[in-house]
């Protein structure tokens, strides 16, 4: 199955050095050996060449801290905030009564409602915008498993598998009991044990295929000589190819047929981009501009060599995303006050230096999962406009996972580009969207229900309950023993649902306690969602050396590039590389009204690449 992730054999580079994945120390020999042998070597060993403390940062993640060289690397252990809670063999941890859960469809038809709903003041925009920056430092690989590696859990043979975990669906469902479905298909988490790389009668750690630090991964992935494949070599830039006169990402070349504007004819499957559809378009649209800034600074630099031009353009396309992450979008989610108060963000536009070699990178199983709330932000029927703002359709996203080629065609990308600025999110609330209830998948599978998906999953992850976590996250002046003592955190009709479902204040899973809270006062998620990824981000921003806003990392921003990278934002992003944008609000994640009406694009205020303009060059620009 690996063979679907990674298609290269692991080679061992003349000057480079070979670490232990897991362990983050120097391979032995025997070590390289043995994985060798067993064909696990490009999961099991981390080969990088030696680090630099000059050097730009690198696209596999390592040397992002000179003294454990590999922690920021993709193919990784996952951190965990709290330690992992298992039942014996590792297995699904028992009620306090020492049974098993129940089932994990049941739980979710009691604690969340099927149905629409409408956010006051958000626009899809945020849950794709969230997708993208799951996938930017984790991985979601699991899911490939059970759709092209073991699709057949809820078949026989999947009951000999020890991968297979299949949702049961209880008799009463309140659909399935009329379509005759009983089970959908689900795998358990792939992990260095599983694979060999570490003993297996050790704690499960996931395996993570994306890089740690907030990089752009998924557009400069480096797994599977990715990079290689995509970079064009030539003026910094990124492959591309033009489909129906817009520009896609590509990976293509002469000697293969997987052209994106042969899928419709050849059936020719994709991996850059193809997952979900909000992945997919932020990363058409920041592959786009990484070839603007390129070609720019390929205009204004003309002695710059590829190399030069690839590193800047790659640097500046980090930064920008960071700022919109950080300063535009968080700052909407978990409140600008809260993150100026936790540490994240700066409260002026200066350079800052918040890097602490102490803090190692990685990235917290809990953060991964944290994003999966967001399931129930997303309004499964997105809205399409085209350039005039004509509503054009209504289109399933289910339909589009792992179906990246139906971008490109029928002006898909401008209709998704002027309706995810147009069209609300979902309400902010236990309520989900039936598609993702009950399809999930779109024609992949059946039937699947991601948010049932996303609680079982959780299981099987060993979280600890839920009433540690707010524990954790209350620094543990806070007690959280008994049900009323989330008086503060739900409504009593939420409690009270909670304790129909669990007979006990332990056994809530933590997928159900955030289900199940109020939003948290001056932000749009629950104090929980809020915890978690304040904790991943706060270890994001600190074990960064080549964070965008230090005035002494490698290559550091001068003063006025650095003000040109404050100006970033989505309508900015979405002016210069969006599909037929010409009017858009200053603020894309905010739904269009007053303080935030639509203006043309060229009042929305973009990057000057002049600044970076080298004094030396010969550049008749």
């Amino acid at each position: 199955m690996w063979n679907y992730f990674y298609i290269f054999n692991f080679i061992c580079c003349i000057n480079a050095v070979t670490y232990n994945s897991f362990y983050g120390v120097p391979a032995t020999a025997e070590e390289i050996a043995k994985f060798q042998e067993k064909n696990i070597a490009h999961i099991c060993l981390s080969n990088f060449e030696p680090c630099d403390e000059n050097e730009w940062s690198r696209v596999d993640g390592s040397c992002d801290n000179l003294e454990h060289p590999t922690l920021g690397m993709y193919n990784t252990p996952m951190l965990r905030m709290l330690p992992a809670n298992y039942s014996e063999g590792f297995e699904p941890r028992k009620t306090k009564s020492g049974n098993d859960l129940d089932l994990a469809r049941q739980y979710r038809l009691l604690l969340l409602k099927v149905g629409e709903g409408l956010n006051e003041k958000l626009t899809t925009a945020v849950s794709y915008f969230m997708e993208f920056v799951t996938a930017d430092i984790g991985s979601a690989h699991d899911i490939l498993t059970y759709l092209v590696s073991v699709p057949y859990c809820c078949q026989p043979k999947g009951l000999s598998n020890p991968l297979c975990t299949p949702n049961y669906i209880p008799e009463n469902d309140n659909l399935h009991r009329f379509t005759g479905i009983t089970c959908l298909n689900m795998t358990r988490p792939l992990s260095f044990q599983s694979t060999g790389c570490v003993a297996a009668d050790t704690v499960p750690n996931r395996i993570n295929l994306a890089t740690t630090n907030f990089d752009l991964s998924m557009v400069y992935y480096y797994a599977a000589g990715s990079i290689q494949q995509t970079r064009a070599f030539e003026g910094g830039r990124l492959k591309v190819e033009v489909v129906e006169d817009g520009i896609f990402p590509s990976a293509a070349n002469a000697n293969t047929t997987c052209f994106l504007k042969e899928a419709f004819k050849t059936g020719c499957s994709r991996n850059v981009p193809n997952g979900l559809i909000g992945m997919n378009m932020f990363i058409v649209w920041v592959w786009r501009f990484h070839n603007l800034i390129a070609d720019t600074l390929a205009k204004l630099n003309p002695s710059w060599d590829d190399e030069t031009l690839f590193n800047t353009a790659r640097d500046i396309n980090i930064a920008h995303f960071l700022q919109i992450m950080f300063y535009e979008f968080y700052t909407i989610i978990l409140g600008r006050e809260n993150m100026i108060k936790e540490g994240i963000i700066g409260c002026d536009n200066g350079f800052r230096d918040p890097y602490d070699p102490k803090v190692l990178p990685g990235l917290s199983t809990e953060f991964g999962y944290a994003a999966r709330w967001f399931h129930i932000t997303q309004d499964a029927r997105q809205r399409m406009y085209d350039k005039n703002n004509n509503f054009i359709d209504t289109v399933a996203i289910i339909n589009y996972s792992l179906r990246s080629q139906n971008l490109a065609f029928n002006k898909t990308m401008e209709g998704l580009a002027h309706g995810i600025h147009i069209q609300a999110a979902a309400a902010f609330d236990d309520t989900v969207h039936p598609d993702l209830a009950d399809l999930g998948l779109g024609g992949l599978q059946r039937s699947f229900d991601i948010l049932t998906a996303d609680l079982s999953k959780g299981r099987y992850f060993g979280f600890a309950p839920y009433s540690q976590y707010r524990d954790f996250c209350t620094d543990y002046t806070i007690k959280h023993e008994k049900f009323e003592d989330l008086n503060y955190l739900m409504r009593p009709s939420k409690i009270e649902e909670l304790q129909r479902v669990y007979k006990d204040l332990v056994d809530v899973e933590l997928m159900a306690g955030i289900w199940s809270e109020n939003l948290m006062e001056g932000a749009w998620v629950p104090p929980t969602i809020y915890c978690i990824i304040v904790n991943q981000l706060k270890r994001s921003v600190a074990s960064n050396r080549h964070w965008y806003e230090r005035p002494n990392r490698p290559h550091a921003f001068t003063e006025a590039q650095f003000h040109e990278i404050r100006k970033a934002s989505l309508a900015g992003l979405l002016c210069a590389v969006g599909d037929g944008i010409s009017e858009i609000q200053p603020q894309v994640f905010l739904r269009i009204g007053p303080g935030n009406n639509k203006m043309g694009c060229e009042n929305i205020p973009r990057l000057d690449l002049t600044a970076w303009k080298d004094p030396i060059s010969d550049s008749r620009y």
